[in-house]
């Protein structure tokens, strides 16, 4: 049947339905948005370290960490990305990571702080130190006070050791950021920071360092020139491409390592397409049991 012979009702639904296909063919063309795991490696040339479920606030009764009744995805996403960090840095040294993200609200925090308890669940000793001199969130996740803490050690009014607190997880100590300063880049640029982070070694065997957002301040490169490795988050359909690069090209010139890229805060179940290769229908209701 010719289209001039289609009542023109038909025509007219036929019409509507190929322009809001092309509509929302237009729109995910145009959407340079960071969503699925394998645009860490083609638009930001970064190793997948792993990938982060979404959780409702609502449903999480305490801190978002692993053994606090979260959902056994997160807990096992956390897991996962510890495998894989032990084998980037297998042949490494001091084992120093500091994990960062292109801007705010990407999870960097929630991140860096699962990481340390994932890899203090190993046996490991494993020291979380906030380096967000800015805009410090740890300290409220373990529920301790800001001060004393790191900027109180590097000025001199604060030993490491009333500084450093031992968390209630097991083989997991943090060291929150302290008062805050109005020079947090210099402070992390010192010698005294370097020495300091030296002499952490003889105590842990990894030191985590959650750090601020890259577009920010300049804290972040700062801190990815004195460690072993980085570990950029993404948030997922949050992060724009081309500003995720920018963020790698600021960060390129204090020459880091770079261990890998964390997509976060995944909706699989919004858009299963991009995420069936890396979690399967098959384990959606093991998943929904709360995580040790």
């Amino acid at each position: 049947q010719r289209l001039d012979e289609v009542p023109e009702p038909r025509r007219a639904l036929l019409g509507g339905l190929l322009f809001a296909v092309g509509l929302a063919f237009c729109f995910e063309y145009l959407d340079s948005r960071i969503k699925e795991p394998d645009e860490l490696k083609k638009v930001l040339g970064l190793s997948f370290l792993g990938m982060v479920p979404a959780f409702k606030p609502k449903d999480v009764t305490g801190p978002p960490l692993m053994g606090n009744g979260m959902p056994a995805a997160f807990c096992e996403a956390f897991r996962g990305i510890r495998s894989n960090l032990l084998f980037a840095s297998a042949d490494a040294g001091p084992k120093t990571i500091v994990v960062t993200s292109t801007g705010p609200g990407e999870g960097k925090t929630v991140v860096s702080t699962n990481i340390a308890a994932a890899l203090a669940q190993s046996n490991a000793r494993v020291l979380l130190i906030d380096a967000d001199m800015r805009r410090p969130k740890a300290h409220e996740l373990f529920g301790v006070s800001r001060e004393p803490g790191l900027s109180n050690v590097l000025v001199g009014n604060a030993k490491a050791s009333e500084a450093v607190r031992r968390t209630l997880k097991p083989n997991l100590w943090l060291l929150p950021c302290g008062k805050l300063p109005p020079n947090p880049a210099e402070l992390l640029g010192s010698a005294k920071f370097q020495e300091f982070l030296l002499s952490l070694n003889e105590h842990f065997d990894w030191v985590i360092i959650d750090s601020p957002p890259v577009m920010a301040v300049t804290d972040a490169g700062v801190l990815a020139h004195s460690v072993m490795g980085v570990v950029f988050v993404v948030g997922s359909e949050m992060t724009n491409k081309w500003t995720a690069r920018n963020a790698l090209e600021l960060l390129d010139a204090a020459r880091p390592n770079y261990l890998g890229a964390i997509l976060n805060k995944v909706d699989v179940h919004k858009n299963p397409y991009f995420y069936s290769k890396h979690y399967r229908k098959e384990y959606q209701k093991y998943y929904t049991q709360p995580g040790a």
